[in-house]
């Protein structure tokens, strides 16, 4: 027996391999996975676990996604969010996403074309739900419910997502403008180490008098910074 062996796991390590087996199992959507089931997967882990504490990492500049694993067909990552760190307007390129808080609360506003009051459309955006994602819940979200924009309304707020299947870029809406433009999606860190920055614009500091989140402007700057490790 190796060392490996006798080491015991971890309860998001057990989380991990459950997601894999479940996103074997394909679904009449078209989809892998079904949705009831990781949505109780992730409850009980969030509800009842603390090894996320980990993976918990602040950017001083917006909030932070922190890599714990990735497949072919799904990637979980802790968010970290302080206030006033808002997410852009964005979509989710037609995959699923689940968002277990385990810290803090939650603000997440949906946001649908205004002429067809749907996502499906093109111009300006109006907001049509907002509602909190509380210490322990689980919300969920794809591109057929709406767009949505995330923020803390607690001064700091962890939360884990889960991503089916992986997104690698996204679509980011000006509301006032019906202006879309294309990001591109990083880490902070990834597997507890820092990434580089050059990759993740989001975490560096923003340019003087810029708003630190836009959805109707982007800008870049090449100075790094140095996460912020907080133990509980």
């Amino acid at each position: 027996m190796s060392s490996s062996d006798l080491i015991e796991k971890q309860p998001l390590d057990i989380l991990v391999e459950k997601l894999k087996e479940e996103f074997k199992n394909p679904q009449p959507e078209g989809f892998t996975g079904n949705g009831e089931v990781i949505t109780q997967l992730l409850s009980q882990y969030v509800n009842n676990h603390n090894d996320w504490k980990e993976y918990v990492f602040y950017c001083p500049y917006s909030y932070s996604r922190n890599l714990i694993a990735k497949t072919e067909l799904f990637e979980l990552m802790v968010i970290c969010w302080r206030r006033g760190q808002p997410s852009p307007i964005h979509n989710h390129e037609n995959q699923r996403c689940w968002m277990g808080c385990v810290k803090g609360q939650l603000e997440e506003t949906y946001y649908v074309f205004r002429d067809t009051k749907c996502t499906r459309g093109k111009g300006l955006l109006e907001q049509s739900y907002t509602h909190p994602i509380d210490n322990g819940s689980v919300g969920y979200i794809t591109d057929e419910i709406a767009f949505h924009r995330m923020q803390s309304i607690a001064e700091e707020t962890i939360s884990i997502h889960l991503y089916s299947k992986p997104i690698t870029e996204c679509n980011i809406y000006c509301p006032e403008k019906g202006t879309i433009t294309r990001k591109r999606l990083g880490y902070f860190t990834q597997y507890k180490k820092k990434c580089n920055l050059a990759v993740n614009p989001d975490c560096q500091p923003p340019q003087t008098n810029t708003p630190i989140v836009s959805d109707c402007s982007s800008s870049s700057t090449t100075t790094s910074s140095q996460p912020v490790f907080l133990k509980y």
